[in-house]
């Protein structure tokens, strides 16, 4: 799951075990005609401390597999760090290029209805992205101040005994019933805080946010709880530091340069999860998709289009314009693999892979939704979000057809408003050939099963 949540990521950090240096041949990077220019760091050059689990003193062991992962430690975060610097400076880069040919398609296919000037307000682009890049860019807020290390066969003599240790430490890790095994897991909180600008330039409320965080190391399944989300008028200097431990687990079963082979590929699959500080504008596999919808929305808003039921048809006309350009860049598998992530996958508290609240503790006692993975599929052409799709359906089988006949029929409407569902239903009947209840059935099928391919 992992692999296929983030591949581009994944792929190049699983390098880094290998090989942390070959990742980072660029000391400059763009986004745009903005150049940043990547900062050495020292941050992560002092040996990592090593805590004993079990008395909370520092580490005075020798195990092999606890020296050898401590000693890779740091080489994995930093080139970490680089990487997800450089992955997301050229992630935002593309992203812009993208988006600004996008926004154009869009404008053309907005003017070729009589609808012109439709522009996106650049100044307002990336804006808390790149306070979040400045900041790690001139120094990691994210810093692991200790390994603690755990002993398998320890723990399970103490559980044997029903005697298990007590310290802060142990808060982290839980004997998982159902499955006979030994879990970890780190918890965290991120804050942001900083003041905001009013019309005239003075300084307006402080804005001071939240947000809590926890994985499950061995499932990549966690929380993530936010109060409020981040404005424009973030500033680098805003984000505070991110300060946590690292639990590992040691056994007796495998051998050692595979067991330090498993705990340096988790702890880089975790760093995906809970080292992902762009995840205060929106999920790595969420942001920057789904065109720009709601702009075009504003706009169709605008212009106030002749239709007695605007309501209904001005977000069904704004998602065609958008799925038709989304379509011509990326194909109809964005559009159905989107949707489906977002209906079916996730959830506003989910971190990682999935929902795990952590509640592993007394006194733990976190709520969160979970995603509806078994929602029925349901489109109705009365609702826009399922008239959405039947819509889709007609422009995917008739293409220009459906399009240049649509532009006529609005284009009457000028003359005399009417009722924007009904001109649509004469639209598809008219390229179609058929009865719009008979072809109804027909694309709700058809879709219905698109749906289900990509769910």
């Amino acid at each position: 799951m992992i692999g296929r949540s983030y591949p581009g990521l994944i792929a190049a950090t699983f390098c880094l075990i290998a090989c942390v240096g070959c990742l980072i041949a660029e000391d400059e990077l763009k986004i745009g005609d903005e150049i940043f220019e990547l900062q050495p760091f020292v941050i992560y050059e002092t040996p990592i401390d090593v805590i004993d689990g079990f008395t909370g003193e520092k580490y005075s062991g020798n195990d092999p597999i606890v020296l050898d992962f401590a000693d890779s430690f740091n080489d994995l975060l930093l080139g970490y760090h680089k990487h997800l610097l450089t992955y997301e400076i050229k992630h935002l880069d593309f992203r812009l290029r993208d988006g600004v040919a996008f926004e154009n398609d869009l404008a053309k296919l907005l003017e070729s209805f009589g609808y012109k000037g439709f522009k996106i307000d650049h100044n307002q682009w990336l804006i808390k992205e790149k306070a979040i890049l400045y900041r790690l860019n001139e120094e990691p807020f994210y810093k692991i101040d200790a390994l603690i290390a755990w002993d398998e066969d320890e723990l399970e003599r103490m559980r044997r005994s029903g005697i298990l240790p007590k310290n802060k430490y142990a808060r982290d890790i839980h004997y998982n019933e159902s499955k006979g095994i030994w879990e970890r897991r780190v918890t965290t909180e991120w804050k942001v805080s900083y003041r905001t600008l009013n019309k005239k330039g003075y300084l307006g409320n402080p804005v001071n946010i939240l947000k809590e965080q926890g994985l499950n190391l061995d499932t990549n399944e966690g929380f993530h709880i936010i109060d409020r989300g981040l404005t424009n008028q973030v500033i680098p200097a805003a984000f505070r530091d991110v300060n946590l431990t690292y639990p590992i687990i040691i056994n007796s079963r495998e051998p050692r340069e595979e067991q330090v082979r498993r705990l340096q590929e988790t702890f880089v699959s975790n760093l995906v999860h809970i080292y992902d500080p762009f995840s205060w504008v929106a999920r790595r596999d969420t942001r920057f998709r789904g065109g720009f919808t709601r702009e075009v929305n504003e706009f169709v808003g605008r212009k106030r289009l002749p239709v007695t039921d605007r309501k209904w048809f001005e977000p069904v006309f704004s998602k065609l314009l958008s799925d038709i350009v989304t379509i011509q860049h990326q194909g109809t598998k964005e559009i159905y693999s989107l949707y489906t992530l977002q209906r079916f996958h996730l959830s506003n508290n989910i971190l990682g892979e999935g929902l795990d609240l952590l509640n592993w503790n007394p006194g733990e006692k976190r709520k969160g939704e979970a995603p509806n993975t078994d929602a029925k599929v349901f489109i109705s052409f009365k609702n826009p979000n399922g008239a959405r799709f039947i819509v889709l359906d007609t422009y995917m089988r008739y293409s220009d057809k459906f399009v240049e006949a649509l532009r006529t029929n609005m284009a009457a409407m000028e003359k005399k408003k009417g009722s924007g569902m009904e001109m649509m239903i004469q639209t598809i009947e008219e390229v179609t050939g058929a009865p719009f209840e008979k072809y109804e059935k027909i694309a709700i099928k058809a879709q219905k099963e698109m749906i289900e391919k990509y769910r």
